[in-house]
C-alpha cells in the first residue's frame, strides 16, 4: 500500500492537497512503513483542475492524507481509486502509521459551496 501525505516541509501534514505540489510518499506492507521519500509534482500535475481522463502520478497511490480536504477533491480521487482523508494529526509519519493501524482521527471533507 502506498500512502501520500501532503506536506510542504517534508515533516508535517498540510491542507489544500489539490493545490499542493509536495508530498511524502510512504511505501508500506499494509502494517508498517517500509520506506518514505519526498516527491514534488510539476505545476502541470497539480490535482485541482487536472483532467480526470489523463493519467497522473497519484494513480499509483492508494491513500492521500491531508489536514483539510474539499468534497470535490475527495470525489475526484475516488474516481482514481484513491482514498482521501483529512486528519488533525500534524506529523506526517505518525499520520501514515496511524492510518495503517486504523486509529487515524478523520475530519469531514469541506462541503462544496452552493452557487
Amino acid at each position: 500500500m502506498k500512502i501520500a501525505v501532503a506536506s510542504l516541509n517534508g515533516e508535517t501534514v498540510c491542507g489544500q492537497p489539490g493545490r499542493c505540489r509536495t508530498f511524502i510518499l510512504f511505501d508500506t506492507d499494509g502494517f508498517e512503513v517500509l520506506e518514505q521519500e519526498n516527491i514534488k509534482f510539476s505545476e502541470d500535475y497539480i490535482l485541482q483542475g487536472f483532467d480526470p481522463e489523463k493519467s497522473h502520478p497519484v494513480d499509483k497511490i492508494d491513500v492521500l492524507i491531508a489536514s483539510a480536504l474539499g468534497e470535490g477533491l475527495v470525489n475526484q480521487l475516488q474516481q482514481r481509486d484513491v482514498i482521501a482523508v483529512a486528519t488533525s494529526v500534524k506529523d506526517a509519519a505518525e499520520a501514515a502509521q496511524r492510518f495503517l493501524d486504523g486509529d487515524l482521527p478523520i475530519k469531514d471533507a469541506k462541503k462544496k459551496k452552493k452557487k
